[in-house]
């Protein structure tokens, strides 16, 4: 990791199937939807009727379909990589990420008060953010009882990165 809290790494592109709203960090709607969103894909057992999930064992809290910024409304979903979307059961979708190169941060500790600290330095930052798909990697780091662990995957301009570093 460099001094401002990130590497950088270049992701294929993947597809993730999960549910799915529209919110905003502006109003603070966020602060209730992203909470109701997980919720609802625990409580209502998402994961298992997803189907042909990658043998990646991880969930993926992605955020796409920005308005402009984090300002602005976007979509957040939370799912499963999959290996194809052929099949969309009812209440599901599927959001592509695609391939690109992101600034990689590491949320360590109490949580959501960790991952939360993340995005508030994500967003005090000048990273020249994309905004086309960031998205949380929760694997089996996250399970354990104490000291959990997600990454968080900002998508980043490489070469705008470059003149400001």
């Amino acid at each position: 990791m460099d001094e401002c809290g990130f590497t950088v790494k270049k992701m294929p592109a993947k597809i993730i199937m999960g549910i799915k709203r529209r919110t905003s960090n502006a109003d603070g709607r966020s602060v209730a939807d992203i909470p109701a969103c997980w919720q609802d894909f625990l409580s209502q057992g998402v994961a298992a009727k997803i189907p042909d999930r990658a043998k990646t064992p991880a969930f993926f809290a992605v955020y796409s379909e920005y308005e402009s910024d984090w300002t602005g409304e976007y979509s957040f979903m939370i799912g499963s990589e999959v290996t194809k979307a052929d099949t969309i059961p009812e209440g599901l979708a599927v959001t592509r990420i695609p391939a690109q190169t992101y600034a990689v941060f590491n949320a360590a500790g109490p949580m959501p008060d960790a991952l939360l600290g993340v995005w508030m330095s994500v967003w005090g930052t000048n990273l020249p953010r994309t905004y086309t798909c960031d998205f949380e990697w929760y694997d089996a780091r996250f399970t354990r009882p104490e000291n959990k662990e997600i990454d968080v995957y900002v998508a980043i301009n490489e070469k705008q990165l470059e003149k400001i570093a």
